[in-house]
């Protein structure tokens, strides 16, 4: 008999501490890192490898959450994993040369290696960035399509249970 592992999900209720705990961001970040909806661990985010669906498949998040930069946060995310890639990749070469470091080929190499890893990293920036986001700013029944009538049992509000951030201070 095979089992389905059930995706842990929190009601967002002012009376619930643990939406904020450290091993929920960290299983938002495992999410995230491969490219999973944070949210609810759904998979089919991309459609291809660079677009984005609007709302997760599963329980019909609101990928973008509204502001116009609101995947800012993802673009710094990919170019410092672009930079830090870089930079061992550079480090390396140097340790593994050293005395006889060939400069012009590690400059070339590393021009190389430039131009794919953001491309390369991209959904994952995204989807991490996301994940960073829910953590701070938790999901309200705004932020999923249809305001939460399409959500599973589990993961409605409860009936007369408030937003963690009501409309008007979550910053939106």
């Amino acid at each position: 008999m095979i089992m389905k592992r059930s995706r842990p999900t929190v009601q967002i209720t002012p009376a619930n501490p643990q939406e904020l705990r450290l091993g929920r961001f960290a299983r938002l970040l495992g999410r995230g890192a491969t490219r999973r909806c944070p949210n609810c661990g759904g998979g089919g985010l991309f459609r291809r490898w660079l677009l984005m669906r609007p709302t997760c498949p599963r329980c019909h998040l609101k990928l973008d959450r509204g502001e116009a930069d609101y995947f800012i946060g993802s673009f710094t995310i990919n170019l410092v994993t672009a930079e830090l890639v870089v930079f061992f990749l550079g480090l390396g070469g140097i340790l593994l040369t050293w005395p006889d470091v060939p400069w012009e080929a590690l400059k070339w190499a590393l021009m190389a290696a430039i131009v794919p890893v953001p491309a390369l990293f991209y959904p994952f920036a995204k989807t991490l960035w996301l994940a960073v986001d829910l953590h701070f700013r938790p999901p309200t029944p705004g932020d999923f399509e249809g305001h939460g009538e399409n959500l599973p049992g589990d993961m409605r509000l409860p009936e007369g249970a408030l937003p963690l951030f009501p409309k008007g201070l979550s910053g939106s």
